[in-house]
This record gives structure tokens, C-alpha cells and sequence, in this order.
């Protein structure tokens, strides 16, 4: 679930890099939601993608469901 994945970049180094096919979708959630940048791969394509920031809404979302 996205929320999984962000509580996991709240509490890692940054910049992350993911390859995991579902971790990479769930990142274009949050990505779309705000909550994160990140440097992410045409739809479809195999590849990886960065996480560079959580951005101060992604901040926000840790404190509101418990996690930061």
C-alpha cells in the first residue's frame, strides 16, 4: 500500500531508489498526491525509479496517520 511506502521513505535515507514494480506504482501515488519527488520511469517501462525529497505535505500525511 502507498502509505506503507511512504511511512519507509519518511524513515530512510534519501535519495532511495526503488525496483520493485508494485513499490513503483505506489510511489506515482504519492508522487501524484504530493507527498514526495521523485524521478520516476515511463508507465510500463521496466526500470527503477528515485526518490528525492518528501515534500512538508508528505511531512504533514506522516503526522496525520502516525508515523512521523
Amino acid at each position: 500500500m502507498a502509505y506503507e511506502l511512504l511511512r519507509k521513505i519518511a524513515g530512510a535515507a534519501l535519495p532511495m531508489t526503488l525496483s520493485s514494480q508494485a513499490d513503483i506504482e505506489d510511489l506515482r501515488i504519492l508522487r501524484d498526491a504530493g507527498y514526495v519527488k521523485a524521478d520516476l520511469p515511463s508507465q510500463g517501462a521496466p526500470a527503477s525509479a528515485v526518490v528525492t525529497a518528501l515534500t512538508p505535505l508528505g511531512h504533514t500525511a506522516m503526522r496525520y496517520f502516525g508515523g512521523g
